[in-house]
């Protein structure tokens, strides 16, 4: 099965996180999807939110789309949450499934250097970048761009911290 991920703060989740993951989803015809809210990011402030809420809020979001699911693995997991952590963690409880991780180019120009397990992350499963108005990947080196798989973003940004800043 292929399986995309598309780990986030969730704070609050917003029409872009759904639209990355559709997108993604169609693209590479994925069987399933999981949303997973994390429970510190690494190279944010904390979420605003608690996790719960964002839990029951990324429910909502997904909605009753086929095969869409959310997990609650990294809110239980106690300490930072890292990538490489849940990408293991997936691979034990899907053994022989490929999976996808789905994430925005932002991160990815953050990434590997910045990212617990380095450049060896890419290794770990198929890395996903959608891209994000605003966010060149001119600085990203070809090392990284050979192992990830491009995809289209929206025309429109939309992010949780200018949702949160409206409010």
């Amino acid at each position: 099965m292929r399986i995309g991920i598309l780990g986030s703060a969730f704070d609050p989740p917003h029409k872009g996180h759904i639209e990355v993951a559709r997108r993604a989803k169609h693209a590479l015809r994925l069987e399933r999807l999981i949303l997973v809210p994390t429970r510190v990011p690494p190279h944010k402030a904390a979420p605003s939110l608690p996790g719960a809420l964002r839990f029951k809020m990324a429910r909502i979001a997904a909605g009753k789309r086929r095969r869409w699911t959310v997990s609650d693995m990294e809110l239980k997991r106690q300490g930072v949450s890292y990538t490489r952590d849940t990408i293991y963690e997936l691979k034990k409880r899907y053994p022989g499934d490929e999976i996808f991780w789905i994430i925005g180019s932002d991160s990815l120009a953050s990434m590997p250097w910045k990212w617990k397990g380095g450049y060896d992350i890419l290794d770990l499963c198929t890395f996903v970048a959608v891209r994000r108005p605003g966010y060149s990947l001119n600085r990203v080196s070809k090392r990284i761009l050979k192992k990830v798989v491009l995809l289209c973003g929206a025309k429109k940004d939309i992010s949780s911290s200018t949702i949160r800043e409206l409010f």
